[in-house]
């Protein structure tokens, strides 16, 4: 880097910054202003309030954080002014320097005369292409957690921070604060509205629309596929009528976990589809992936053991070992959708594929896997069917 050189603002990119911002869910593909774009938008705003050379956002690790702020690290996800994009992912302890210091006391600090002192850490000052010789750094609050520190290096005329310049960034920090929070509410609000209440997995409708999104990014590759489980319980209706229908909605809720647990390692979008009906869209899987996914999902349900946990007060765990299956039909947009045809309508072949498959796994007996024939090229395939 150039001495005297003030470098572009720089950040995190998205899907790294997503690790920093997940437990607030600030990261929305659906979002008209990406949270990257949002954060450096504010941090340059910061040195035009208070001028200084460098301005530096740090964030604590949602997934590490103790309640003990002092054990934490921070990573820094934003930088401006002479702080270049060498400093972007680099974790600082708060035993380090004022940046750790600010969020582990949740106070603000400014020192004019840092000295042998570290703003960042003992490796990271010397980076700079100026020596450190003032900073002034406040605390970011979400939802009343302490969950960074926005730091200034430098002001510009050399003369130090003065009590104005602390004044001025408390108020942009309480603001950075509340325009995050803002932010967090508004992606909360987007989640609820596509989430199913019942399970938390995605509903129908955001169902509909992430499959037809992802449709249309494979109409202009050559390359890469998709696949679609169509999934429904067996044997839901006796529990119900057995046990109850409070037993029946604690099923599905564990039906949804077995899910989630089994896809989890895997770029997937498992969803509700109503009822009894599962759907689960897996990104860049062609078919031999997605039965395998499949089998690997029944073999889970299959050997489950359902409510082992009270279900009402007073009440013994069910404890229901063998009663619930689950019969899944797969299909996939290569070999199941027409290439001439609208994505709207791709996106309704490869549904109903999907669920003809699964009819079909129905009639086999229930609990097992259905690969839809192949439609796409004219030609009929052999039907194939997993089963324990």
């Amino acid at each position: 880097m150039i001495p005297g050189v003030i470098v572009p603002a720089k950040v995190l990119p998205s899907k790294v910054l997503a690790r920093y911002l997940e437990r607030h869910r600030l990261l929305d593909e659906t979002s008209g202003t990406a949270p990257d774009r949002f954060l450096l938008t504010l941090i340059r705003r910061s040195l035009d309030f208070v001028p200084a050379e460098a301005s530096l956002l740090l964030l604590d690790d949602p997934v590490a954080k103790e309640d003990d702020r002092s054990k934490n690290d921070l990573t820094i996800v934003v930088a401006a002014g002479i702080a270049g994009e060498v400093f972007l992912g680099k974790r600082v302890r708060p035993v380090e320097g004022l940046a750790g210091f600010v969020y582990a006391r949740g106070e603000r600090t400014c020192v004019n005369d840092v000295g042998g002192a570290n703003v960042l850490s003992r490796e990271l000052d010397p980076l700079l292409p100026r020596r450190v010789a003032q900073a002034l750094a406040v605390p970011i609050v979400v939802e009343n957690h302490v969950c960074g520190s926005l730091v200034l290096i430098n002001q510009k005329t050399g003369q130090g921070f003065d009590a104005r310049d602390e004044r001025v960034m408390e108020l942009f920090g309480d603001t950075l604060s509340l325009a995050l929070q803002n932010l967090l509410d508004e992606r909360r609000a987007r989640e609820v509205a596509r989430r199913d209440s019942l399970t938390s997995l995605y509903n129908d409708r955001y169902f509909h629309k992430k499959l037809l999104q992802e449709i249309m990014k494979l109409q202009s590759q050559p390359a890469g596929d998709l696949a679609l489980l169509f999934l429904d319980c067996d044997h839901l209706k006796s529990v119900n009528d057995e046990h109850g229908h409070l037993a029946g909605s604690q099923v599905l809720r564990e039906l949804a976990y077995i899910i989630q647990r089994n896809v989890a390692d895997i770029s997937c979008l498992p969803c509700r589809y109503g009822g009894d009906e599962f759907t689960v869209i897996l990104i860049d899987a062609d078919m031999t992936k997605a039965l395998d996914v499949a089998e690997r999902i029944r073999k889970a349900i299959e050997e489950w053991t359902f409510l082992p946990m009270s279900i009402g007060p007073g009440e013994p765990g069910l404890n229901l070992a063998g009663v619930i299956t689950i019969s899944i039909g797969v299909s996939t947009f290569r070999n199941h959708s027409s290439p001439d045809r609208p994505p709207n309508e791709q996106k309704n072949q490869i549904l109903k594929q999907a669920d003809a498959a699964l009819y079909m796994a129905k009639l086999a007996g229930k609990n097992c896997v259905v690969a839809a024939p192949s439609v796409a090229l004219g030609t009929v395939s052999a039907t194939v069917i997993l089963k324990s």
